[in-house]
């Protein structure tokens, strides 16, 4: 079974088949601290070049999550230097809207390279040399899956895994609204291809450090309410932050009865905060983040910001308070 990516352009998708046949050596990379939608993109992605006899490369710039180190060839992700050890003339760049969010893997772009641009964020600013941004798919990963579709790419388990594991990242197991039915088959047809899909939400969401699940607890703790209620805020501090990173603490602010967003501080490094937010159904948390540099989509996306706890909980109250109706 084959779906057809109704929801893409055919176009686009010639473009992009076109540049993955005529590339040799090729850089894969994505944004800065890479998710399970990059990482599992560029994985899945890179497979699929080797078996056209290509030699791709995937350049990060933070060492990925080791939630991710089951996925087959995750050894090979080379972290960015500085100066870049090697520059590409041929580089793909995957879940990203800017191509700056890539941070230091940039100086491993030639000057004058050509880009293949693969995301699905909204604020996609169409960098590439050839685009195929949509979003009206529900990962990176279910663009790439499209796209080997197109090409007639056989799609082993390994590949199957990669892919359903950026997918189920992205949609919140298929709970979040970006999820639509084509990504639902896209799923079941890599659970056909050999995607063991009780193994990977095993891996992925049963297999933190005790450090990290004790911090759920502590972030927990910390939960208060702005906003008439509607607002939560959790804030994990730079000394709890040594003991891991929680990403999921930030839903348990959506499980109080009528908030509406809620946001987790963590405090990476002493008044330095990345911020994760989540909304239910009236706030663009996307534009939200937008407003301090940061990105993602309506109902999950992130930012830093730069300050003493209490000055950071101020911009975040008086930003959600103008967006909530």
């Amino acid at each position: 079974m084959r779906l057809r990516p109704t929801q893409l352009d055919v176009t686009d998708l010639d473009e992009a088949a076109a540049f993955l046949r005529d590339c040799e050596e090729v850089m894969l990379t994505s944004h800065v601290n890479s998710d399970g939608d990059g990482i599992g993109g560029c994985l899945a992605l890179a497979g699929l070049l080797r078996k056209l006899g290509k030699s791709p490369s995937i350049v990060l710039q933070d060492v990925p999550a080791h939630a991710y180190a089951f996925l087959a060839d995750f050894d090979d992700i080379i972290q960015a230097t500085t100066p870049a050890a090697r520059t590409f003339d041929r580089v793909i760049v995957l879940d990203c809207p800017q191509i700056e969010r890539i941070g230091t893997a940039t100086e491993s772009v030639a000057e004058d390279a050509a880009v293949l641009n693969l995301d699905h964020h909204v604020d996609n600013q169409r960098f590439g040399d050839v685009n195929v941004a949509s979003d009206e798919v529900c990962s990176t990963c279910e663009l790439v899956y499209h796209i080997a579709a197109h090409m007639e790419l056989e799609i082993e388990a390994d590949t199957a895994e990669q892919l359903y594991a950026g997918i189920i990242f992205d949609t919140g197991n298929f709970r979040y609204s970006l999820t639509t039915p084509i990504s639902m088959e896209v799923a079941a047809e890599l659970v056909r291809c050999g995607a063991r899909l009780d193994h990977i939400a095993d891996r992925l969401y049963n297999n933190s450090t005790l450090g990290s699940v004790k911090l759920v607890g502590r972030a927990i703790e910390s939960l208060q309410l702005y906003c008439d209620a509607r607002f939560a805020i959790l804030h994990l501090t730079n000394q709890d932050m040594q003991l891991g990173d929680p990403e999921a603490a930030v839903n348990y602010g959506l499980m109080v009865g009528g908030v509406e967003v809620t946001a987790l501080l963590k405090e990476e490094q002493p008044g330095k905060f990345r911020i994760s937010l989540r909304s239910r159904e009236t706030v663009d948390v996307s534009a939200l983040a937008h407003g301090f540099g940061g990105g993602g989509h309506a109902r999950a996306a992130g930012c830093r910001l730069e300050g003493t706890a209490e000055e950071v909980r101020h911009l975040l109250q008086e930003a959600v308070g103008k967006a909530l109706p």
